[in-house]
């Protein structure tokens, strides 16, 4: 027995529950000075707990699920425009967890994808493999893309465009599951002139 220490008396539960408390009230990157905020770190906090969230549901019922796809989660972090992180999602835990689980024969994926603003054009690149491409739907309004396959496989995800953009002078390219969007975007001089009467 030792006197010293009072952490004996407590049980192993007890002890991982206390660390956990003060590990998500402090954050993974510790934040004494509380610099999280300022470089945006307390939005990666919050992912990590979602994720930490996902994985213990998907742990929880895996021998409830009634597909025969994997589970897959996945995440991608980049510096936006302002400096801060931003966190793409992908995989297909979140739809079957989260979403209607009244579909788990097909469970729809959000694919992984990245934005490029080159100037006068915004390029997109998805991952959507294991599609035809007869099955893939784009559409586009104002500033967001919209990508959805119904196929083998489904995937859907809105994409937020860095500028509204020109549907009509849009091309497209699907070669070895990879979607290439080339947009133009719409500048303030464009417009369409009005006859009058």
């Amino acid at each position: 027995m030792n006197y010293g220490n009072y952490e004996d008396d407590e049980d192993d539960e007890g002890r991982k529950d206390r660390r956990g408390r003060d590990r998500r009230r402090r954050g993974p990157f510790g934040d004494l000075f509380n610099f999280g905020d300022m470089f945006g770190f307390s939005d990666i906090d919050e992912e990590f707990e979602k994720m930490r969230e996902i994985a213990e549901k998907m742990m929880s019922q895996r021998g409830n699920r009634t597909s025969k796809d994997p589970f897959v989660y996945g995440f991608s972090i980049r510096q936006g425009p302002d400096g801060k992180p931003k966190i793409d999602e992908f995989g297909n835990a979140k739809d079957y967890f989260y979403g209607d689980e009244g579909d788990t024969e097909r469970s729809e994926w959000t694919p992984l994808t990245d934005v490029q603003d080159t100037g006068d054009k915004v390029m997109v690149t998805v991952d959507i493999p294991g599609v035809e491409k007869e099955d893939i739907d784009l559409n586009v309004k104002d500033d967001i893309l919209i990508v959805s396959v119904e196929g083998k496989r489904r995937y859907k995800k809105k994409i937020q465009l860095p500028a509204r953009v020109d549907p009509q002078e849009a091309d497209a390219t699907y070669n070895n599951g990879v979607l290439e969007v080339e947009l133009n975007k719409i500048t303030e001089e464009m417009g369409q002139s009005i006859e009058i009467d």
